[in-house]
């Protein structure tokens, strides 16, 4: 009887996990989103979380302000959204991969400086296109955390949460890192905000003095002497404008970079080719941090 419960329970978060990504309107219509919103606020305020590391967070002028997670289902304008939402007195953003990835961006970027005297900026971690967020210094990023992995439903860009670990031990990465077990982070507003808030509620304040300059173009962030990338398609098949790319943010000083691959349009060997050829033009070690895994091969035990 256990067992099926168990099942049971799993199977309904996969449900969720995937309709949260593709929803449609004949779902939405049988109660979809009634029932999302009841399996996540049961599991959310239940839950544990596992600190990777806790450095303690910013003291911000706003302290009480509220948390607010933007879903992959809400508008592209991020710069309308954004300035709503600051103007509401919003002290957390909860970002997850189009709005992590858009700061980035020259607009974005400028908008991440905007934000920071004024919010705390977390990231859902799900995979290797989060990679660039390293090196723009969020204040927490959680990990959905599956047999050891940090993966997305769908994206093959899987990172193993021990290489995360790793990334923020060698590269002083300021950021509070939390693992959550990936079927109860599901990507809607009462999932990720009762999540975000205990984490909150967990973490000391302090005084920080900090020089907040960070350095990006889009997919690629510099951080303390390290750059950060993500090879999506149009880097995979123009390895000259990802180089252009790191160029323009400059490879003096820099110790190493690290790449993550999105596995759908790049094999592994073109990934070690990719990799091979960065690091003769640079003269730099460049890794690949990633593996091509998702959701359900980690799941069913795929490699």
């Amino acid at each position: 009887m256990r067992k099926k419960i168990y099942i049971s329970i799993i199977l309904i978060a996969f449900y969720t996990a995937v309709m949260i990504n593709y929803p449609s309107p004949v779902m939405k219509s049988l109660g979809y989103r009634q029932g999302l919103n009841f399996y996540a606020h049961m599991f959310s305020t239940r839950s544990s979380y596992n600190f990777i590391s806790n450095p303690g967070l910013r003291k911000l002028n706003n302290p009480e302000g509220t948390v607010r997670a933007v879903t992959p289902e809400e508008s592209r304008d991020f710069p309308s959204l954004l300035d709503k939402h600051l103007a509401q007195g919003s002290s957390c953003f909860i970002e997850c991969s189009e709005l992590d990835t858009w700061h980035t961006s020259p607009v974005g970027l400028q908008y991440l400086r905007e934000m920071r005297p004024r919010s705390y900026r977390a990231i859902i971690f799900d995979g290797g296109h989060h990679l660039p967020s390293l090196g723009l210094a969020p204040d927490i990023i959680i990990i959905p955390r599956l047999a050891g992995y940090a993966v997305h439903s769908f994206t093959l860009d899987g990172v193993k949460i021990a290489t995360i670990e790793k990334l923020a031990h060698e590269c002083d990465i300021p950021s509070v890192i939390v693992t959550v077990p990936r079927l109860v982070l599901v990507k809607n507003e009462i999932a990720m905000e009762n999540i975000t808030s205990r984490i909150l509620d967990s973490c000391l304040r302090q005084e920080m003095k900090e020089d907040f300059a960070p350095l990006a173009r889009p997919r690629v962030s510099k951080y303390n002497g390290f750059i950060f990338a993500y090879i999506d398609y149009n880097y995979a098949q123009n390895p000259d404008l990802f180089a252009k790319r790191v160029g323009e943010l400059g490879t003096e000083g820099v110790k190493k970079v690290y790449l993550a691959f999105d596995f759908k349009y790049s094999s592994k060997q073109q990934a070690r080719n990719y990799c091979q050829q960065l690091q003769e033009n640079f003269e730099l070690p460049v890794e690949c941090v990633n593996q091509p895994v998702k959701v359900m091969n980690v799941f069913w035990g795929g490699k």
